[in-house]
């Protein structure tokens, strides 16, 4: 599977499509949310942000996870979930991952930064530990060519 899970919480904007989907070849944008998924008005903002030669399913996580586990992926795709609950909901399901990319998830009151542009609450470090006991490897990367951050060890 030509799979990239990155955890944003602004889901599909113009850092994603400029500097994931073109420099990666991205064919395909699954976004992964409960809420977007159940609202058509947020599904059309989201789709009209995408190129129209990149192919976009809007899924919530169970959908995404049954996708994942049914469907072929023939197409070089990312996958883009908001929260780190939700990339260990798929991730736990058995969706194969070795690495989890970390991007944009920006300041909250009550959230600790590990990078200027991650920044954690208690429950996320709490999914992370659990993503990370999974065998995946978290990532920080806000593009392709940007530094690495490892994350597995800022949450010990």
């Amino acid at each position: 599977m030509d799979l990239v899970i990155r955890v944003d919480d602004r889901l599909i904007h113009g850092q994603v499509t400029a500097g994931w989907v073109r420099p990666l070849g991205i064919e395909q944008i699954i976004l992964a949310n409960d809420q977007v998924a159940n609202d058509e008005w947020e599904r059309e903002i989201y789709t009209l942000a995408v190129p129209s030669e990149i192919v976009v399913k809007i899924f919530t996580i169970t959908e995404t996870i049954n996708y994942l586990k049914n469907e072929h992926i023939i197409k070089k795709t990312i996958v883009l979930i908001n929260s780190l609950k939700d990339a260990y909901r798929i991730i736990e399901s058995g969706i194969k991952v070795t690495k989890l990319n970390i991007g944009g998830l920006h300041f909250e009151t009550g959230k600790k930064a590990f990078a200027t542009y991650i920044f954690l609450s208690e429950e996320d470090v709490n999914f992370a530990k659990k993503i990370v006991a999974l065998g995946v490897s978290l990532e920080g990367r806000e593009i392709p060519g940007s530094p690495s951050i490892i994350i597995d060890n800022l949450i010990k």
